[in-house]
């Protein structure tokens, strides 16, 4: 799944690692922990997709979990509100089945904070520690609240 409308890759992209933690408090839920963490950078612009995912593994494919963070690589370590503009996605996400048919569910923050501390921002890194604590609504209006942290460490290392 790729968050971005991208142009073609060239050959001189650098080698990504991405290590990344995430653990997190959801409301009826157990506790969400994963060192599953995608990294995707939008070629048009300084937006990036951090995800974070749990049960990825699972064969069944009926209870993956994730959270979902788009920001701007540049964003400034602060406080913001989760509906901010520096964020134009933050959700948590759930697949649910019935036999034959698999569907997700995503909880888009409507209020909340998120916590944002730079640690590195250069040509060869990113890293970032982010805070959160949200209230996520489903298209059904279902509500979750979604509480914890995530360390990120992206690194470009040239082939």
């Amino acid at each position: 799944m790729s968050f971005f409308q991208s142009k073609k890759r060239g050959a001189s992209e650098p080698a990504i690692t991405v290590s990344a933690e995430t653990k997190a408090t959801v409301s009826g839920r157990v506790g969400f922990q994963t060192q599953i963490v995608e990294f995707e950078a939008d070629n048009n612009s300084d937006l990036i997709a951090l995800v974070s995912r749990a049960n990825s593994q699972d064969y069944s494919h009926r209870s993956k979990k994730g959270l979902v963070l788009i920001f701007d690589k540049n964003i400034q370590s602060g406080t913001y509100a989760a509906t901010d503009p520096q964020f134009p996605s933050l959700y948590y996400f759930e697949t649910a089945t019935i036999p034959g048919f698999t569907t997700s569910y995503m909880y888009n923050a409507v209020s909340g904070s998120v916590s944002v501390e730079v640690v590195a921002n250069t040509a060869k890194q990113l890293h970032y520690n982010i805070d959160f604590d949200f209230k996520g609504v489903d298209n059904k209006n279902e509500e979750l609240k979604i509480a914890g942290r995530s360390t990120y460490t992206v690194l470009f290392n040239n082939l």
